[in-house]
């Protein structure tokens, strides 16, 4: 999987292709600086791991990143959700999860970040 291509999971892809509208939103949203609080996690949380972001910024691609994990997140929270976890624990558990994902994308050495990537398929 290429830099370009991280967290751009099947389900990503998907949601993209039927809310380009939203997609633009939140591009908008993450320019200007106002985003609502679970992009805005997802955006900000990157700044904790600096080899991750600074791959990114290399590639340009850290607003999509973000939106990427954006769906991802909203994903996880469900899931969370449907696992019986209520409304704040179930965002807890869900920026824990995707901070994890962060934390091994950040990582150095390609292994660390192999495994992430593969569970994200």
């Amino acid at each position: 999987m290429t830099q370009a291509e991280l967290l751009l999971t099947s389900e990503t892809q998907k949601f993209r292709a039927e809310h380009p509208e939203t997609i633009k939103d939140w591009e908008r949203q993450l320019s200007s600086g106002e985003c609502g609080p679970d992009l805005h996690f997802c955006f900000y949380a990157l700044e904790a791991y600096p080899n991750l972001t600074a791959r990114l910024d290399a590639a340009e691609y850290r607003f999509d990143f973000a939106i990427n994990a954006h769906i991802l997140h909203a994903k996880l929270q469900e899931q969370f959700l449907e696992d019986g976890h209520i409304g704040p624990l179930a965002l807890e558990h869900a920026n824990e999860a995707l901070s994890d994902i962060y934390r091994a994308l950040n990582e150095k050495h390609p292994k660390g970040r192999a495994a992430i990537l593969k569970s994200l398929q």
